[in-house]
């Protein structure tokens, strides 16, 4: 089951945010980058108690739409608690021009989640990106389906079965609790400029593999 600890890392949250909830009132925190030690460390679970979470919350999802993501962990603005959010709909712009494939899926906050794979629905790959990671992409494989639990942000106890891209998000920002950004998975040699995507077509054949050649960003392939 999951766990919850003390409210010092909340507290740092509360911190960082207005006195406001009003999202256009709330401070929008910058990104931490990749090699940030705290970026790199497993977060801490924490206690729940949605009136003072309540802000952070609204900090954290503001964040992503602000930097255009279809996902973001808390630690990615600063806050190094073991929350995410994710989701994607018609107002996401910026995360539409990064993903134009994405489909739509649903807002939802995951508090002190954890995750299971399901091994019988298999893998798939894909060109994961970040916000943390500015201007690279990696081909990466993780599985197609899990089964999720944590907390939402009324502190109600959930769980769900989620398969592509929902999975494949989830499955991303949850490394960040771990401390694990995706280049640490992507296959070797597969890490490229985001401008090289706009001239994919003239890649060779097998570069840097023949399903990740064929493979625009946001979609998925079953090929290596």
């Amino acid at each position: 089951p999951c766990i919850t600890r003390s409210s010092s890392i909340t507290s740092s949250c509360r911190r960082m945010t207005s006195s406001s909830t009003t999202p256009d009132l709330l401070q929008i925190p910058p990104l931490v980058l990749i090699g940030d030690k705290e970026l790199m460390t497993p977060c801490e679970t924490i206690e729940l108690d949605p009136n003072n979470l309540k802000g952070c919350l609204e900090m954290l999802k503001q964040s992503q739409k602000h930097y255009g993501g279809i996902g973001i962990a808390a630690c990615q603005v600063g806050w190094r608690a073991r929350v995410f959010c994710m989701g994607i709909d018609e107002s996401d712009a910026a995360a539409k021009d990064r993903y134009p494939g994405a489909p739509d899926f649903p807002y939802q906050i995951w508090i002190n989640p954890t995750i299971e794979a399901t091994p019988e629905k298999g893998t798939s790959w894909f060109w994961e990106g970040c916000l943390s990671v500015p201007g690279m992409r990696g081909w990466v494989e993780r599985p197609n389906a899990i089964k999720i639990c944590g907390w939402n942000e009324n502190g109600v106890h959930v769980e769900a079965e989620l398969d592509g891209l929902p999975a494949r998000v989830a499955q991303h920002e949850f490394d960040h609790l771990d401390g694990i950004l995706f280049p640490q998975r992507a296959l070797h040699g597969t890490l490229l400029p985001v401008p090289a995507f706009q001239a994919q077509e003239n890649w060779d054949d097998d570069f840097p593999t023949h399903g990740a050649r064929k493979t625009k960003p946001g979609s998925f392939s079953l090929e290596k």
